[in-house]
């Protein structure tokens, strides 16, 4: 299990897309701070921020660990871009309290309308450029 939540896989794109993009990243993310935090150390990534459920002691898609996040980093919905692979926690979570979302459908499945939606993380930049958004994100 340590293997699984401190050391987990980690997709291609995702490195070079902490890398090249030119608005901060936070994440957000269900997973206990420790182990979020090791595994952004091991992976050798560089988020601004990191807000999890247990900072907020509530899960996505609650309002509690968004409104958290944006309360800290003194942002309003409209400045920040959600990125997550769950339409239940991600989206859902981040459209209800007034954040774009974009969902990473990494599998091809069918696109509810209305939703954004992308195969891989650095197709968001075009999302980026239109919008100059922040980035909360699942991890």
């Amino acid at each position: 299990m340590f293997e699984h939540w401190m050391k987990p896989p980690i997709f291609e794109e995702s490195k070079k897309f902490f890398q090249m993009c030119p608005v901060p990243i936070y994440v957000v993310s269900n997973i206990d701070r420790a182990d979020v935090l090791k595994a952004i150390e091991y992976h050798e990534l560089e988020p601004t921020g990191v807000f999890t459920s247990e900072d907020a002691k509530s899960y996505k898609p609650r309002k509690e660990l968004f409104e958290l996040a944006l309360k800290n980093t003194r942002l309003s919905p409209g400045e920040v871009l959600h990125i997550g692979d769950s339409m239940s926690s991600d989206v859902k979570g981040a459209t209800d309290v007034g954040i774009n979302a974009i969902w990473i459908n990494r599998s091809g499945k069918e696109v509810p309308e209305g939703v954004k939606a992308v195969s891989n993380l650095l197709e968001i930049y075009e999302f980026i450029e239109v919008n100059n958004f922040q980035f909360f994100g699942e991890m």
